[in-house]
């Protein structure tokens, strides 16, 4: 997954997130270290649905011996606070990494994330500023202390 343009890692943003937050680093050019770019921080993901108001919703058939859940539940897809505002944050980080891309103020990025986050924000960046990812990590770096977060970023580095 390597791309040439990634190779001058100053101009390279490496996007450390989970389903909560994030972070987009920047090498320091000379030094040791990198410099945050962009930060993305939502707190009603981490929060419970129960304390946002979110209830399950009551059984419309007798438990036994059935497979569903829930009557109410048809089409798989959590519409609860909680996954509005992970749905949110990763069209926040497509959008703010894309706009990095597109005003030249990065070359690549490289995209540091579990992979329902990976995949929720690549679905959010628009076809031409995907070319622009070099590499992928599946990992949540995001509770790492910092002098072992650089440790890996550098791993990333020299391995894009």
């Amino acid at each position: 997954m390597s791309n040439t343009s990634a190779r001058n890692h100053a101009r390279c943003l490496f996007v450390v997130a989970n389903g909560s937050r994030g972070t987009a680093y920047r090498k320091r050019s000379g030094e040791s270290g990198y410099d945050s770019a962009l930060d993305w921080d939502e707190p009603d993901a981490r929060t419970k649905d129960a304390d946002q108001g979110e209830d399950r919703p009551g059984r419309a058939f007798p438990s036994a011996g059935s497979g569903a859940r829930s009557g109410m539940e048809r089409d798989g897809l959590d519409d609860g606070p909680k996954e509005h505002a992970k749905r949110n944050l990763a069209r926040r980080i497509a959008e703010d990494v894309s706009l990095a891309l597109r005003q030249d103020a990065a070359d690549s990025f490289v995209l540091i994330a579990p992979p329902p986050v990976a995949a929720a924000v690549l679905a959010h960046m628009p076809g031409d500023q995907r070319r622009g990812l070099a590499a992928e990590d599946h990992h949540d770096l995001t509770s790492l202390p910092t002098d072992a977060l650089f440790r890996r970023l550098d791993d990333l580095r020299t391995a894009v």
